[in-house]
C-alpha cells in the first residue's frame, strides 16, 4: 500500500501523539492550529511519496532558554529514526543547530515557531506554544541528468535509502522522538544534549546546559546562540511547501 493510500489510522504511534493528517503544508498548518489552542502532542502531517513532512505541537511548562532545547529532542528524534529504517552502513549526522545530512549531503532538518511568553507553572517568560517542523528529502521530483552536482543537498533515494517508505519514517520518528521527550523530561536536557553532542561529529561541538553551542577546535571555539540561530532555517528543500 503506497504512502498516499494509507489512512491515519493505519499509522501506528505511541501513546501520547494526536495524529492529524493535512492536505499540505504541515508546518504552516501545525503553527495556525496552535495559535488556536490545539493540544500539546498534535502531530501534523502531510502523506507524500516524495518527503517525509510533519510537525509537532507542543506546550512546554519550562522557561524559554531550557524549552528551546526541546530542539535537540527533536533532532535525536529525525536521525535517530533515520538510522532505524535505513542499511546500517548509511553515514548520517547532524550539523548545528538544524541540519540532517546523509553521505554529508543535506536531506533536510529542524524549523521552528513559536508563540508569545506567558506565565504558566509558576514560571514567567513560558512559550505559549513551540511547533518544530521536520523534513527529510525522500526523492527527487524528477530523475537527477548530473548526479552530484548538487553537493550540499540529496536525498534518500540518491544515498540508497530508496526503500524507506514516509509512512515508516513518520512511525519511527515518532518511537525515537517520544523516549527523547521522556529522557529530558526525566533527566533534564543534558543527557540530550551530550548525545547530540556525538551526532554533531567528534568534538566539533559542545553545548552548554541553555543549548548554546560552542563551535570550532579548542581556543578558537566561537560560541552561538541558539535562540537566535533557530529563528530561521539554515537549509531550504526545493519543492518543500512553506
Amino acid at each position: 500500500m503506497s504512502d498516499m493510500s494509507r489512512r491515519a489510522d493505519d499509522i501506528h504511534l505511541p501513546p501520547g501523539y494526536v495524529l492529524r493528517r493535512v492536505r499540505h503544508r504541515p508546518f504552516a498548518a501545525a503553527s495556525k492550529a496552535a495559535a488556536a489552542g490545539a493540544e500539546d502532542g498534535s502531530l501534523f502531517w502531510h502523506p507524500r511519496e516524495d518527503f517525509f513532512d510533519a510537525a509537532l505541537l507542543l506546550r512546554p511548562l519550562d522557561e524559554e532558554p531550557r524549552a528551546l532545547t526541546l530542539a535537540y529532542v527533536l533532532l535525536l528524534g529525525l536521525i535517530d529514526g533515520l538510522a532505524s529504517v535505513v542499511p546500517p552502513e548509511t553515514p548520517a549526522r547532524l550539523v548545528w543547530p538544524d541540519r540532517l545530512l546523509v553521505n554529508e549531503g543535506c536531506v533536510g532538518g529542524l524549523r521552528l515557531s513559536r508563540g508569545p511568553l506567558v506565565a504558566r507553572a509558576g514560571r514567567n517568560d513560558v512559550p505559549d506554544w513551540l511547533v518544530f517542523g521536520v523534513a527529510i528529502r525522500m526523492r527527487a521530483a524528477a530523475p537527477d541528468d548530473a548526479p552530484g552536482r548538487d553537493l550540499e543537498y540529496t536525498d534518500l533515494h540518491e544515498e540508497g535509502c530508496g526503500m524507506v517508505a514516509v509512512s515508516q519514517l513518520l512511525e519511527t520518528f515518532a518511537r525515537h522522538l517520544l523516549r527523547w521527550i521522556e529522557c529530558w523530561q526525566e533527566d533534564g536536557p543534558a543527557p540530550v544534549l551530550r548525545a547530540c553532542e556525538m551526532r554533531f561529529g567528534a568534538g566539533e561541538v559542545r553545548l552548554g546546559e541553555r543549548g548554546d553551542a560552542w563551535i570550532g577546535d579548542g581556543a578558537r571555539r566561537r560560541r552561538r546562540l541558539l535562540a537566535p540561530a533557530l529563528a530561521a532555517p539554515s537549509w531550504r528543500l526545493a519543492g518543500l511547501d512553506g
